[in-house]
């Protein structure tokens, strides 16, 4: 009890010397906050696409690769609120801005029924070279977040990517579809046969990785693929 009433007195101490920041807006968090204060995490561009089966995201894959369902949890716009914390998260290695996003985004996936139809949840990989230079995956980061909520399993290592590619920014929709061309190889195909997998990344700008990621998962018998992407770029 006694120990109980310090450690809650030092923490208080520390929070009122040493307050954390928001990380969208620099204010002081509250003690129950995280990364984000509860006034930036309702100024979140939501898309609420995850509840409708047509959608900006969904349609981005007609024609492209046979989805099952598509969904992006916010808008990503230049110089808006999810590019800075995106930034922030990606380069800055702020690890727990990717958790709260993930964690927020699952909240809203559960509302859904076919989240409950999903067995295997699957990050897009950096090539290896890249993850070390990043010293972390960002999809990961997002994935496990995903999964810890909805209590669903995350396998790593299930698909690798093979060959290390520059970055998609300054690139096209036909130089990235070429890019990321055959880039992807699933390893025990044998464990997701009959299985439907929920492909987590980023952002969504052409899919074009997520496609190719896509096809080269389907490859394997009776799989069945969605894609869930923290952002949706829009233009």
């Amino acid at each position: 009890m006694i120990i109980s009433i310090l450690k809650n007195t030092a923490e208080s101490l520390l929070h009122l010397f040493y307050p954390q920041l928001c990380a969208s807006c620099n204010r002081p968090l509250h003690r129950d906050e995280n990364s984000l204060c509860l006034h930036c995490i309702l100024k979140l561009p939501r898309t609420g696409f995850h509840n409708h089966q047509e959608n900006k995201a969904a349609n981005i894959f007609i024609g492209r690769a046979p989805i099952e369902h598509a969904t992006s949890f916010v808008y990503f716009t230049k110089d808006g609120i999810v590019q800075d914390l995106l930034h922030t998260f990606k380069y800055e290695g702020k690890k727990d801005i990717g958790r709260l996003l993930g964690m927020l985004f699952a909240s809203e996936l559960k509302s859904t029924d076919w989240i409950n139809k999903i067995d295997y949840i699957i990050a897009i990989p950096l090539h290896k070279r890249k993850e070390r230079q990043r010293g972390f995956n960002q999809a990961e980061i997002f994935a496990e977040s995903i999964a810890k909520e909805l209590n669903i399993s995350l396998l790593k290592n299930s698909v690798i990517r093979t060959k290390f590619t520059h970055s998609q920014t300054t690139k096209n929709r036909l130089e990235r579809i070429e890019n990321v061309s055959g880039i992807f190889s699933v390893l025990k195909k044998q464990d997701l046969k009959n299985k439907h997998i929920l492909l987590i990344d980023d952002v969504l700008t052409t899919g074009a990785t997520l496609e190719s990621c896509a096809l080269e998962l389907l490859k394997t018998k009776s799989v069945k693929v969605s894609i869930a992407t923290i952002a949706l770029a829009m233009d």
